[in-house]
């Protein structure tokens, strides 16, 4: 079966904008269900309210989804501007591991507390709806869909879950091993009368790795696709189809110059690599880019 061409310009205008929104979105949820936090009053589920509600895992890791959020921002301006956006890998690896502590938080809050203190009230009202659903729907959208330019390793997995284990550290230190008798911290997820805590806590870094495990599947399939797709496109796209390489990269030069914002020259290599598979010119890498910047700054 033929594929679509599906113009990779295009395809990084949407993807721009939808990163602009949902991040935007998720640092604007955020703000508010930490705002609420700190003016709520203690009530008998929840009583880490004021300055102590920074000792729930719920606000840490959301604040920490929203601002690697916040760093895809400029990237996603950049990306409407340039009709190409692009995020480097280390803001990825931040994503996953924001939205794998908040998908952690949606699936504890949906699966064990929401059927006891009921689902209304634990995902939707006292501003439950943007820590506990909003944001990690939203995340978990970001990572998967729309900042899915890297493949994702599977060592990336364990750097995923440096956040919960840390706060499972400073959660053992101040509510177990410290407590709040003694200056620390209250048992708000009341650990002690579950089960023994260092079998919970393998337990929950068992099922944070699941989760980040999915995470990374999806987003890896979405970026197989995705780059299956684009080398399509330049291998079959009529604008490229040229007697030799260096009129294809010529042509692409003067494609993307007609959204230069006279910043920086970011020179497509991706996009350059996939040109000499089409043509099978055996020239380096290096002359290539010339080909491209030469053309680019012709006129300069």
């Amino acid at each position: 079966m033929r594929k679509r061409l599906c113009n990779p310009k295009r395809t990084h205008m949407v993807n721009s904008w939808l990163s602009l929104i949902i991040s935007t979105l998720i640092f604007a949820f955020v703000a508010i269900g930490v705002v609420n936090n700190l003016l709520a009053e203690p009530n008998e589920i929840v009583q880490e309210v004021g300055i102590k509600t920074f000792r729930m895992f719920t606000v840490l890791s959301n604040i920490f989804m929203a601002l690697t959020a916040a760093f895809s921002i400029p990237f996603a301006i950049d990306g409407i501007r340039d009709k190409n956006y692009h995020l480097p890998r280390w803001i990825v690896d931040l994503t996953f591991m924001g939205s794998t502590s908040v998908m952690l938080t949606f699936v504890i809050s949906i699966s064990l507390l929401a059927p006891r203190a009921g689902f209304v009230r634990m995902m939707v009202q006292n501003g439950n709806i943007f820590l506990h659903t909003l944001v990690p729907i939203l995340a978990i959208i970001l990572f998967t869909f729309v900042n899915d330019y890297h493949t994702v390793k599977l060592n990336r997995t364990f750097v995923a879950l440096i956040p919960i284990f840390i706060y499972e550290l400073l959660y053992l230190i101040f509510a177990i091993f410290i407590g709040e008798e003694n200056g620390g911290w209250r048992d708000h997820y009341a650990l002690e009368e579950l089960m023994p805590w260092y079998v919970l806590m393998f337990l929950i870094l068992g099922l944070s790795f699941g989760l980040a495990t999915i995470l990374r599947v999806v987003h890896n399939r979405m970026h197989r696709q995705d780059k299956i797709l684009t080398e399509y496109y330049y291998r079959h796209a009529k604008e490229y189809d040229k007697e030799s390489i260096e009129d294809a990269i010529i042509a692409l030069s003067k494609e993307y110059k007609k959204y230069d914002s006279k910043g920086e020259l970011l020179v497509p290599r991706r996009i350059i690599k996939i040109l000499d598979k089409k043509y099978r010119s055996g020239k380096s890498l290096a002359y290539l880019c010339n080909v491209y910047v030469n053309e680019h700054l012709k006129d300069e």
